[in-house]
């Protein structure tokens, strides 16, 4: 059996376990770590709802484990509440919520073509789309090792910060950027991007590298990550970005895979087939041979 974990949790196998609902009809365990923190949600879904532990593993039909896990992220990101008597929503949890579930087709496309990504390259692989000047993570798949990076799913990072949102603001307009950043920037480490003007230039270059985004060491000291962004016909807008505790020198080979797998999700979302001429990369050495003998669309 495959299995890819995101923060321990394994999001893709081949094999389903079965668990029981609380009518007593077997059901499909979710596999997916945003499906499974859906899931446990849902059972705070009625107003004033707080449950134990015990009981949000019976009513979620999870392992006692994984609830335990989830449970103990989502006090981390502010979503749930613990008391004495047992865990309930937060007052921000209903708009975290309403975010990822304003997102189910983008994830959903996506989904194949990170865990793809993962597989062939062993790096950790994000999904996420731009809110305000953050960037809001809709999925993430990372091995058993520690990654050291301060994402998770529906948590939320600078996006002037990391490749990510690097390459979903070069798509915005100028104006719009500096709307954004008006406030100030937060400076995460001492390569973090500080000031529009060098934010602006270096957004540039990433519209130069049709939208390749690059982060070296700007969120987390010793990581780095390649991002390219993805869309539909109607505007939304996202990014998926591929990383790790690595020099970027190591990832820059790796950016006419990411542009490859970001026409591929775009294509989707639009309804149509990955064109054939949507990247030929250039680029020398055997990842380069290799792509060029491939069709548009064969890698995934």
């Amino acid at each position: 059996m495959i299995e890819i974990t995101a923060d321990g949790e394994e999001v893709v196998a081949t094999q389903t376990n079965q668990q029981r609902t609380t009518d007593g009809e077997p059901a499909e365990t979710p596999v997916s770590m945003v499906a499974r923190i859906a899931v446990i949600m849902r059972v705070f879904d009625e107003p004033g709802a707080r449950f134990r532990l015990d009981e949000v593993t019976v009513r979620a039909g999870l392992p006692r484990s994984t609830v335990h896990r989830i449970l103990d992220q989502l006090l981390v990101t502010g979503w749930i509440q613990r008391r004495p008597d047992g865990y309930s929503l937060s007052a921000g949890a209903s708009a975290a919520r309403n975010s990822l579930a304003e997102h189910p087709e983008l994830r959903s496309v996506a989904a194949p073509v990170l865990n793809r990504l993962h597989l062939d390259t062993g790096l950790i692989v994000h999904l996420g789309v731009l809110v305000g000047a953050d960037v809001l993570i809709l999925d993430r798949i990372a091995g058993r090792a520690p990654s050291g990076l301060p994402t998770r799913v529906g948590g939320r990072v600078p996006s002037h910060a990391t490749a990510l949102g690097k390459a979903m603001l070069a798509e915005l307009s100028a104006e719009d950027v500096d709307a954004l950043y008006a406030p100030g920037m937060l400076k995460r480490t001492p390569r973090t991007i500080e000031d529009l003007p060098t934010l602006h230039q270096e957004l540039g270059r990433i519209r130069s590298r049709r939208g390749l985004a690059y982060e070296n060491q700007e969120l987390v000291l010793g990581a780095s990550a390649v991002a390219a962004p993805v869309h539909d016909e109607d505007g939304l807008l996202g990014a998926i970005s591929i990383g790790g505790p690595l020099p970027l020198e190591k990832l820059e080979r790796l950016g006419p895979l990411m542009l490859r797998a970001a026409a591929h999700v775009t294509q989707r979302l639009a309804g149509r087939e990955l064109e054939t001429a949507v990247v030929r990369p250039s680029t020398d050495g055997v990842l380069g041979r290799m792509l060029q003998t491939l069709p548009a669309d064969g890698w995934v």
